[in-house]
């Protein structure tokens, strides 16, 4: 069983490492494709505002042609108020041109209004649009930086991929079994030290007689507390990951 316990040690020490570059890789291929979402977005909100932005300026023309429609018939309406035949028909004309000048004077407000809108929205879209390129050239910059980055972590995960097949083929199914049930559960960490009759993990006492049990090595122990494998602190000093030899 010792060397069984040192197979898994090992083990354990590749899976930490390989945890940690695939971790590497995961958190700059996420970064990456969180900036192309908000990309995308930003890209789709853009394309909107600028079919919001057309449609008001059509909008705008048709109300220009309004307003020059309706400064037409005022003026005729003013022409025809010097050739008026009566009272009742002056009158009649004169209410008509009031009602003209407030439809001007309503217009123009309306064109105003969308004169400040198509403004602000210019002023959006101009800013939208460099905000794009802006983050383009980011994404870009980045993918060129990260691009080494992620092939050595490639490069270091199918090595260790390979050491960790290795190290698998050494352990029994039955204790694999154990240590990888054990590691889903606790982030990774399935095999521990016992040093001073305590788990190195959740660091509660381990009974004497279990303690006697772990340190002979004879036999798969595990914490009664947190579950973990547990091998004699040691039976590890001076293999990579384990711990270090006090000094006296």
């Amino acid at each position: 069983m010792k060397e069984q316990l040192k197979r898994l040690r090992e083990l354990q020490f590749i899976d930490i490492e390989l945890d940690g570059f695939r971790k590497v890789k995961s958190e700059i291929v996420v970064r990456i494709e969180e900036n192309k979402g908000f990309l995308s977005k930003l890209i789709v909100d853009l394309e909107k505002q600028k079919e919001e932005f057309e449609e008001i300026k059509s909008l705008h023309s048709s109300k220009t042609d309004d307003l020059a429609y309706i400064k037409e018939q005022h003026d005729k309406r003013q022409k025809r108020l010097h050739n008026v035949g009566s009272a009742k028909e002056f009158n009649a004309v004169e209410k008509e041109i009031e009602g003209l000048k407030r439809s001007i004077t309503q217009t123009q407000e309306e064109l105003q209004h969308m004169n400040e809108v198509i403004a602000a929205t210019q002023e959006a879209i101009t800013d939208k649009e460099s905000k794009v390129v802006q983050l383009q050239d980011s994404i870009k910059a980045e993918e060129d930086a990260s691009a080494d980055q992620i092939k050595k972590a490639d490069d270091d995960i199918e090595r260790l991929n390979a050491r960790e097949t290795e190290a698998r083929a050494e352990v029994s199914k039955r204790v694999l079994h154990r240590y990888d049930f054990i590691r889903n559960r606790r982030e990774g960490l399935a095999v521990v030290p016992a040093k001073d009759g305590h788990c190195e993990s959740c660091f509660m006492a381990v009974p004497a007689q279990e303690f006697i049990l772990i340190q002979r090595g004879e036999t798969l122990c595990m914490c009664p507390h947190c579950q973990c494998i547990l091998y004699f602190w040691e039976e590890a000093i001076g293999e990579p990951g384990g711990p270090k030899a006090e000094v006296a």
